[in-house]
């Protein structure tokens, strides 16, 4: 089970009290920004040239952007200075500078987090239609990253360069460590992962390998305990809130170390319900401090990582606090929250408390919105990370499909075409060099009128498909 990328780290906020529910845009006339492209793609596909324009030779997969998020600056790309939800293509550069932690997110909902003092080339990037990904390739120069990738079907590939190394996986969770005198240092902690250096050597989960800057790989061994990373911790603190919770509430924030009188902050956006927090960290004595939506505050003292809470609630922020009681020296600590919301539609116009946010769309509503047009819009499978839009029509005996692949872009909503057909002939690398540059960009990073902070597929208890965004004002 994959996470998305939590919000931002180490940074205090407080908590908020939650106000009364108020109604948001929806979709179908009702305000929602992700059913405005989809009229705008349809009229693209119609208007103009006609279809015959776009009529090229069908293609297996398709260039599409990344997206950048920031948890803490600076970061640059193509050393300029990067802005949270911007696009990113092959051929751009990512760098965190001290203190700058940063992700790398792909549509399908696979990431790779840079932590301080880390460069990330793209050499690579591509989709399926179904918008999983096709391959894609990043060179890691220095630096400490932690990927977590989709299970990846059909040929798919990503791989993480180092300096004298690459790592190739099909679905898993690793970490590339590329020290300043270019040696390196895999460790995979979930499924496995093929390293290539002069030789080739395949890691299970729990494995670490170091490879030399000529690309000399040592044997494979059991991970080794090391207090200054963070990373070691993640899937740790996944396992301990994932049991009983909607897969698509996952968020995990991994802090910098902290020593003994220091206290970090996170925030979680919770849909209500049940609402889980884990605090994982190495040793020492930390202590775990929640603080509700209504302002209440519940204390967790020092036990066996994990520090598990939960705790029955409104919809709204919860405010988790770190506590260095005897820690010396600084240590890492990674929170992972979740959620149990069940798979609901929102009421008719969403769900807005003033601070939470959720917009739900349906299968069966968009059927409902369509009736009698000879068009068939449906939310396409299910996915903890994003959601699948597919159209059809035969109007005028000109048939006409596409699939959007909408995701998380913090603070924006993220979509991305990844499949246009015309009477049965794929059309899409043409379609997206008719757009051009500027017009690809405005796709990939939709503007809301509030922070996405999520966004996910799932199937109703009556087995309607639901695409969800959740986020915060």
């Amino acid at each position: 089970m994959a996470a998305q990328p939590p919000p931002d780290a180490g940074v205090p906020q407080h908590a908020a009290t939650a106000t009364a529910t108020k109604k948001s845009g929806g979709c179908l006339g009702r305000g929602c920004g992700g059913c405005l492209l989809v009229v705008v793609l349809a009229v693209l596909l119609v208007a103009g040239s006609g279809y015959w324009f776009f009529v090229v030779q069908a293609s297996a997969a398709v260039s599409a952007p990344a997206t950048l998020v920031i948890y803490n600056k600076p970061v640059t790309v193509d050393h300029k200075a990067g802005t949270p939800g911007q696009p990113l293509n092959a051929g751009q550069e990512v760098a965190t500078q001290d203190k700058g932690h940063a992700a790398i997110q792909f549509p399908d909902g696979s990431y790779l987090k840079l932590s301080p003092s880390t460069t990330v080339q793209i050499q690579q990037i591509q989709l399926q239609k179904t918008g999983q990904l096709q391959s894609a390739e990043l060179v890691q120069k220095t630096g400490r990253t932690l990927a977590n990738v989709q299970h990846l079907v059909g040929g798919a590939t990503f791989k993480v360069g180092g300096h004298s190394v690459s790592a190739s996986v099909r679905g898993t969770e690793f970490e590339v460590l590329v020290r300043a005198d270019n040696t390196n240092l895999i460790k995979v902690f979930d499924g496995t992962v093929k390293v290539s250096g002069k030789t080739t050597a395949t890691l299970n989960a729990g494995q670490e390998i170091d490879a030399d800057a000529n690309g000399t790989l040592s044997p494979p061994r059991a991970t080794r305990p090391d207090r200054n990373d963070p990373y070691q911790l993640v899937s740790e603190c996944r396992r301990a809130v994932a049991q009983g919770s909607n897969p698509g509430t996952i968020e995990i924030t991994t802090g910098d170390g902290i020593s003994s009188g220091q206290t970090a902050n996170v925030t979680y956006n919770s849909p209500g319900g049940i609402t889980k927090t884990a605090l994982c960290y190495p040793g020492s004595y930390m202590q775990l401090r929640m603080t509700n939506p209504n302002g209440i505050a519940y204390w967790f003292p020092n036990g066996d990582s994990p520090i598990r809470h939960q705790h029955q609630g409104p919809a709204g922020r919860w405010v988790a606090q770190v506590i260095a009681v005897d820690v010396s020296p600084a240590e890492p600590w990674v929170v992972a929250f979740a959620a149990d919301a069940d798979c609901v539609t929102a009421p008719e116009g969403g769900t807005d408390t003033g601070r939470f946010v959720r917009q739900t769309l349906s299968t069966s509503q968009l059927s409902q919105g369509l009736q009698d047009s000879d068009i068939t819009l449906r939310v396409d499978g299910t996915s903890p990370n994003s959601a699948r839009l597919f159209y059809y029509s035969n109007l005028g005996g000109t048939e006409i499909s596409w699939t959007i692949v909408f995701y998380a872009a913090s603070p924006n909503l993220g979509a991305v075409i990844t499949q246009v057909t015309v009477r049965g002939v794929n059309v899409t690398t043409r379609l997206l060099s008719y757009l051009g540059p500027g017009a690809k960009e405005s796709i990939s990073s939709i503007p809301q009128d509030f922070t996405v902070d999520r966004v996910y597929s799932c199937k109703g208890s009556g087995g309607d498909n639901i695409m969800v965004i959740e986020g915060h004002r």
